[in-house]
């Protein structure tokens, strides 16, 4: 990904983004486990970037994010990348680990997102 000038977890809020359009906070948050300072921060930098936008929802205190035509500019620049990085991951597992991986990343996923904080 460093090929492409983008981080992991910026590339994963992107591709949220391209897939749903429009999301809040509070849902970009409870759908990739990171805590609300962490998002905060990592939405900051990609705004800055020009990648999102940034919207009042509503509710006043409420900031709706979507993807900006640079932002989907940049996806698509990242994505051969991380398609290149997933597939030597996934050669060097094995079908058998591959799918191992993804599921216990899955259950990980929903047990810190179920959690009381």
């Amino acid at each position: 990904m460093r090929k492409a000038d983008i981080e992991i977890t910026q590339y994963g809020l992107l591709t949220a983004l391209a897939t749903i359009g429009q999301a809040n906070q509070k849902q970009l948050s409870a759908g990739f486990a990171i805590d609300s300072t962490t998002l905060t921060r990592t939405m900051a930098v990609i705004e800055k970037q020009g990648w999102v936008k940034v919207v009042r929802g509503e509710d006043r205190r409420e900031r709706l994010f979507s993807l900006t035509p640079s932002g989907k500019r940049k996806l698509a620049q990242a994505a051969p990348h991380w398609e290149a990085a997933e597939g030597r991951l996934r050669k060097a597992l094995g079908e058998q680990e591959w799918k191992a991986m993804h599921e216990t990343v899955g259950r990980v996923t929903q047990a810190t997102s179920s959690q009381p904080e």
